[in-house]
């Protein structure tokens, strides 16, 4: 069982209710459970604090994106 999937029984959340707070539908929620769907960083650390628990609990990062470098020109224009 995923530490997401147990965080969330944890709380006596049901799938639909849990998506509903987070606000995502029952099957992506299931998706990233089973790990079958990764998920943005931001999307983690809404999932952590509707559970109420630390990020690093149920989630480790596992992929970045690339940065772009934008200069003080590009920013001031």
């Amino acid at each position: 069982m995923s530490l997401v999937k147990k965080a969330r029984q944890n709380l006596g959340y049901s799938l639909e209710v849990a998506a509903r707070e987070i606000g995502i539908s029952a099957g992506y929620l299931s998706q990233i459970e089973s790990g079958k769907r990764q998920i943005s960083a931001e999307r983690a650390k809404l999932i952590a604090q509707v559970y109420n628990v630390h990020l690093d609990d149920i989630f480790t990062p596992t992929r970045y994106g690339r940065k772009e470098l934008v200069t003080d020109e590009e920013v001031n224009t």
